[in-house]
């Protein structure tokens, strides 16, 4: 019977998802300390009073919580993904949320929005979330060294404001992630003229890295800049860990669509949720089973990743991937000759767990004899390349209000 092996593959693959982002340890003063998580929402988060860790004055009650650091007074509404600092609205991936008595803050605000908004005292790396100073001499007295910050610790006091001056806005600095498909055995999908869907993306990828660097105020890393295999649940990890918690990153994985019959063509962008129809589950089948290239393949079935969907799903991220989806198809429909087959969503391996917008592009289909020839045109790449930036730069501009901390 399948079932209980793909249930542990389920627990396993959650698991080693949630160790990437979960954890959280907090260091200031020469001290350490771990704080707990929790996953009730089916987003990492973490007792709200580990902001009293950062120096914080700190106080909860039935309707949220108020706190005061480095000077901005920060006010958090129980349910609610939008809290205010200073008087300015803030959006969190996922909301503030009560349960069991403790409010719970999602682990987003200490990877990401802290230490934007407070460059000069707040870093966060590898799962710690460093104080660059000493705090305030006003700080509430912090557990011993190593030990546990608990949700029992999440008790009301007053509030009261810091004399620490007003940090700087973010870095402008945008990352991008650019994941060319398969690679090194793994050579994707055969057009009919020999065209391998791997030198395909490859070559689309290296040309979209120039010409955003080429644009400036990108910071660019390619999942592969060779002809070589990444495990496709190391591609996402790899865009994390380049993303280092700042607020500001995206990540496309490129790719060429195959069909069983070659008279489909067409171009459609993906992002991750639950497929809809029979066409988006056969594109991504097809696309996961590159797992089969691995030397150490993920035991879930392709059929198991709908399960884990509702676990991995950040309606904050999804809603900009699909935006950015959107952007994706109006610009290679500028050029394209074949028809718009539209945004669309499926289990993409590839995007579970990257902690940014993340969209999947299937460029053309090489199955089909003419989207093949045009796949392996310099002239149509470079289209490829230059539309896919100008998305980049259209997403990112709309949505500055997201990626700026002020």
């Amino acid at each position: 019977m399948r079932v209980p092996a793909l249930l542990l593959g389920l627990l396993a693959l959650v698991s080693s998802l949630d160790a990437q982002v979960a954890a959280l340890r907090v260091e200031a003063g020469g001290e350490g300390r771990s704080v707990d998580v929790a996953l009730h929402r089916g987003y990492p988060a973490h007792p709200a009073s580990a902001l009293r860790l950062l120096g914080a004055e700190y106080a909860a009650d039935t309707r949220g919580a108020r706190a005061v650091l480095f000077g901005d007074t920060l006010v958090f509404e129980s349910y609610s993904p939008f809290f205010f600092a200073s008087g300015r609205a803030q959006q969190l991936v996922g909301a503030v949320y009560r349960e069991g008595g403790v409010l719970y803050l999602p682990h987003q605000l200490f990877a990401e929005w802290l230490p934007a908004r407070y460059p000069d005292r707040l870093e966060y790396r590898d799962g710690t979330l460093r104080v660059r100073e000493p705090a305030t001499a006003t700080r509430a007295q912090a557990p011993a060294a190593d030990t546990q910050v608990s949700a029992a610790a999440d008790t009301q006091a007053s509030a009261a404001r810091t004399q620490a001056p007003v940090a700087r806005a973010a870095s402008d600095v945008r990352v991008v992630i650019i994941d060319p498909g398969h690679g090194g055995r793994d050579p994707g999908k055969v057009g009919p003229n020999g065209l391998r869907e791997k030198d395909v993306t490859l070559a689309v990828a290296l040309r979209l890295a120039d010409e955003l660097r080429h644009r400036g105020g990108y910071e660019v890393h390619l999942t592969r800049s060779t002809d070589t295999l990444i495990a496709l649940a190391d591609r996402p990890r790899l865009a994390n860990e380049w993303k280092a918690g700042r607020p500001a990153a995206l990540f496309l994985s490129l790719h060429a669509n195959s069909a069983p019959s070659s008279s489909a063509r067409g171009f459609e962008t993906f992002f991750l949720s639950e497929a809809r129809t029979e066409d988006e589950r056969r594109v991504a089948e097809m696309e996961n089973a590159a797992v089969k290239y691995e030397d150490s393949p993920d035991p879930m079935g392709g059929e198991g990743l709908d399960l884990i969907l509702n676990h991995l799903r950040n309606d904050f991220y999804q809603r900009a991937s699909n935006d950015f989806a959107e952007v994706v198809q109006r610009r290679i429909a500028s050029f394209h000759p074949g028809p718009d087959r539209g945004v669309k969503q499926a289990g993409f391996r590839v995007l579970v767990g990257a902690f940014m917008p993340a969209i999947l592009v299937e460029m053309a289909f090489i199955s089909n004899r003419g989207e093949a020839t045009l796949l392996g045109q310099d002239r149509f790449r470079e289209r490829m390349s230059k539309a896919l930036a100008d998305a980049v730069d259209e997403f990112f501009a709309q949505h500055e209000h997201l990626w700026t901390a002020r």
